[in-house]
C-alpha cells in the first residue's frame, strides 16, 4: 500500500472552481485607493467590485485555509487593519461570513460547515433584501435563514414573485452566481 504524498494539500476546499471570498473595508477606505491589488495577489483568479468598499473574489482552487489567512493578512497590510474577510463555497455564505461580525475578521466556511452557519443568521444578511424588505419579514417572524428557508413557495411568490424563490435558494446556501470578471485599472478611474 503506497503512502500519500507529503505534499498533498489536505485543507483545501475540494472544488474545482475554487473558493469565493468577500471583502468587506472599513467606511475610511475605498477599494479604488488600491486599483491593481487583487491583480498583484497570488491565489485570486479574478475579482469582481461590489461597491466602493467591497468586492468578492475568487480564489484558485489550490488555495488552503492557511494560504486564504495569508491572503488576508496581505489585503489588511495594504488597506488597514478593520478588513472583514468571508470565505466560502458561493456568494452568498462569503457574503454573510464577511458580514455577521461587526469586528475585523476572517471566516472561512467549509462546504460540511455551510448549512450549520447559514442556520441562525440574521436575516437582515440575507443578500438582495432592503431594509424596508427585512423588516416586513421580521413584522412576520421571519428573522433567520432558517426561518426564511421554511417559508412555503405560496408565501414566497405571493410576497416577493419569483425572487422570493431565487432567495430561499441563496437561504439554502445555494447560489450558482460565480465572481465576475475584474474590471480593468482604466474602466475603474472612470
Amino acid at each position: 500500500m503506497a503512502s500519500p504524498r507529503p505534499f498533498a494539500i489536505t485543507n483545501h476546499f475540494g472544488f474545482p472552481s475554487g473558493a469565493i471570498a468577500s471583502l468587506v473595508l472599513p467606511y475610511t477606505t475605498s477599494i479604488d485607493q488600491h486599483p491593481n491589488l487583487f491583480a498583484s495577489l497570488r491565489g485570486v483568479a479574478s475579482w469582481e467590485i461590489d461597491g466602493p468598499r467591497s468586492a468578492y473574489l475568487h480564489l484558485e482552487p489550490w488555495m488552503t485555509v492557511a494560504r486564504i489567512h495569508e491572503l488576508y493578512q496581505a489585503i489588511r497590510h495594504t488597506y488597514g487593519p478593520y478588513v472583514r474577510f468571508g470565505v466560502a463555497a458561493q456568494k452568498t455564505t462569503a457574503y454573510a461570513a464577511a458580514r455577521y461580525r461587526s469586528v475585523p475578521h476572517c471566516a472561512v466556511i467549509t462546504p460540511a460547515k455551510t448549512e450549520a452557519f447559514l442556520a441562525e443568521l440574521p436575516i437582515r444578511l440575507l443578500p438582495g433584501l432592503g431594509d424596508r424588505t427585512t423588516r416586513f419579514l421580521e413584522a412576520r417572524g421571519v428573522t433567520t435563514f432558517t426561518a426564511f428557508r421554511q417559508l412555503p413557495t405560496r408565501t414566497l411568490r405571493e410576497w416577493f414573485g419569483v425572487s422570493g424563490l431565487i432567495l430561499q435558494q441563496f437561504a439554502r446556501g445555494l447560489d450558482p452566481r460565480g465572481v465576475g470578471a475584474h474590471a480593468p485599472a482604466t474602466a475603474m478611474a472612470g
